[in-house]
């Protein structure tokens, strides 16, 4: 598994909103999302899926990046979305489909913690 930062010139596999969603909403997401990350890497060679067991995943990320969960769910077809990061503001997506393996969909760096604004009830 490889990661670049923005620093380097090759290019980086990065998926759009519209790719994203579809990942999301599709029970074959990862056929489908290998398929547009290499269509949209601009790379001439093709590459293959960065899939294996969920638990060396996140054991690689977390050695070689310093990233750990910080988002999750679940989707509609019961894949499991996971949002890693570092301090360091590198981040990473993976999918997990049901029975079966662990993907990264897409990383990248200037990861940021947004804070939750909760709605406050007009009647309180």
């Amino acid at each position: 598994m490889s990661k670049t930062t923005a620093s380097e010139r090759s290019p980086r596999k990065r998926l759009n909103a519209s790719v994203l969603a579809l990942a999301l909403a599709a029970p074959l997401a990862i056929p489908l999302v290998v398929a547009a990350t290499t269509a949209f890497s601009g790379n001439a060679e093709a590459q293959g899926p960065q899939c294996a067991p969920r638990e060396a995943l996140l054991k690689s990320l977390s050695k070689n990046y310093k990233e750990a969960p910080v988002n999750m769910g679940v989707t509609s077809t019961g894949s499991l979305i996971e949002i890693l990061a570092s301090p360091a503001g590198s981040w990473t997506i993976l999918v997990t489909v049901p029975g079966g393996p662990t993907c990264m969909v897409s990383s990248g760096d200037g990861w940021r913690d947004v804070p939750v604004q909760v709605a406050q009830d007009p009647a309180v």
